[in-house]
């Protein structure tokens, strides 16, 4: 070699010794070590024909994706049968529901091996407007609540025969009901073959004022009058939280799941009883404040009805908004909740540790029992 050919080939070599210094770590970085994709998100909704839509979301292409339902929420693509075999790409779905007169569970599976599991959020019920599964939520440390586990609902007396055979082939172990005597007394829960029925408020006969008592007594003047009862209510129910106190004994007993719990409306006190299990999973608070609002939704036809009853019969402007502001659902009143914890406890943790006294071993196997 001579010397030019010697000094070109110095040169070179020179380069790409400081090309690879200057470069940054990333460049260097083997598609083969590379981290996998995952499903970042997923759900179910039923058509207005009855049609299931499913839908996902992913980090990255996934490639080839399999789909698989099942009765049970557990090991689906394992234990439940093949639906169809399509791409992650595609990012949904659209199938005729697999099995009518059951609860399905889906499971999408990518090409790498990724799994997530989903069903739709309301249980599919005619005499229900706000049954839901509080599955899916992901928590702070990475996994995600079991679906087919924990159940938020309403009042069930409105349940036709063929909702009533539908909820007993989900298999709900404990129906748990936050309402008082006199609440009961108007409508007993109806019985259900293999679910146990427990009251959380026996021996509470309930308030003895009716509404228009309420609205001569100037509680219900306006919206700002209801917003503030609520918030009120909320407060008072974390100072007093023995309902949830019980709820959490019961959610310690695997003999208790699939647990339910629900008051009439399924909103307020099924509410925050729902919030306490989101958050002693680790749920966020957002993601269990956008549940919570969610009442909203669902109950929405049922409410829009009520009020245009009550237009009817109450001609005050105010007290038709203070009566919709008590039918729903509004962020200050969970927020009311969230900022007496933190008062009372410290934290919301505090609240759950002190409050509800659920220790950190407790917590850690309601985490292990309810979420994957």
């Amino acid at each position: 070699m001579n010397k030019s050919s010697k000094l070109a080939t110095a040169v070179l070599s020179a380069s790409v010794l400081v090309s690879a210094i200057a470069a940054p770590a990333s460049s260097f970085a083997s598609p083969l070590v590379k981290k996998p994709g995952a499903f970042t998100q997923a759900s179910v909704e039923r058509s207005a024909k009855g049609s299931m839509v499913i839908h996902w979301k992913t980090d990255a292409n996934l490639g080839a994706a399999k789909i698989y339902w099942s009765t049970s929420p557990d090991n689906i693509e394992k234990n439940g049968k093949l639906l169809a075999q399509t791409y992650t790409s595609f990012n949904g779905f659209v199938t005729p529901d697999p099995k009518p007169g059951y609860r399905v569970y889906f499971a999408v599976k990518g090409g790498n091996g990724a799994v997530i599991t989903t069903a739709e959020r309301k249980v599919n019920l005619q005499g229900a407007f706000n049954f839901r599964d509080l599955g899916g939520y992901k928590t702070t440390d990475g996994k995600m609540v079991k679906w087919g586990k924990l159940y938020r609902g309403e009042e069930l007396g409105h349940l036709t025969a063929k909702d009533l055979e539908y909820v007993k082939n989900m298999g709900i172990k404990s129906d748990v009901d936050y309402r008082t005597d006199a609440e009961v007394n108007a409508m007993k829960d109806p019985v259900v073959a293999g679910m146990k029925y427990i009251r959380t408020d026996e021996g509470n006969a309930g308030s003895t004022a009716d509404l228009n008592t309420m609205i001569k007594s100037g509680v219900l003047k306006d919206q700002a009058s209801a917003v503030q009862m609520m918030v009120g209510f909320n407060k008072q129910m974390v100072d007093a939280p023995k309902f949830y106190v019980q709820l959490m004994e019961l959610l310690n007993d695997p003999n208790n799941i699939a647990l339910l719990q629900h008051c009439t409306a399924g909103k307020d006190r099924t509410g925050l009883g729902s919030a306490i299990i989101l958050l002693t999973l680790g749920v966020d608070e957002q993601t269990v404040m956008n549940d919570y609002l969610l009442s909203n939704f669902y109950r929405a036809d049922a409410n829009k009805a009520t009020i245009d009853a009550l237009k009817k019969q109450i001609p005050d402007e105010n007290v038709i908004k203070a009566m919709t502001a008590l039918m729903g659902v509004q962020k200050e009143f969970l927020q009311g909740a969230f900022d007496e914890m933190k008062a009372k406890y410290g934290s919301i943790d505090g609240f759950i540790e002190k409050g509800l006294g659920v220790t950190k071993a407790e917590r850690a196997k309601l985490k292990a029992m309810y979420t994957e």
